[in-house]
């Protein structure tokens, strides 16, 4: 999935993430992680394909919202850093009357 994770924010540090936007997001990497582990045989012999709580332990939480808030914030102290005669400086520091 990591492969996977600059493709599909690319420009995430910028988003607004809203409710449906992070669902979205997250169904998406649902469907990338069912097609990357595949279903798994039981000890029965059949075969299941894994539950959301399932892939959530594999990839151990690390989910795609998880890594565009990190991006976000990383962004934000880039940002923070910068200059104050900078633009994005200046946009961020902006405060509408």
């Amino acid at each position: 999935m990591d492969c996977n994770k600059p493709v599909i924010t690319r420009g995430s540090e910028t988003w607004v993430l809203k409710e449906t936007v992070e669902r979205k997001l997250l169904i998406i990497e649902r469907k990338i992680l069912r097609r990357i582990f595949g279903p798994t045989k039981d000890r029965d012999g059949t075969w299941k394909i894994e539950t959301s709580d399932e892939l959530n332990n594999l990839i151990r939480n690390n989910n795609i919202i998880n890594y565009i808030k990190a991006q976000m914030l990383s962004w934000f102290g880039h940002v923070d850093r910068t200059a104050n005669h900078r633009l994005v400086k200046k946009l961020h520091e902006w405060k509408q009357i």
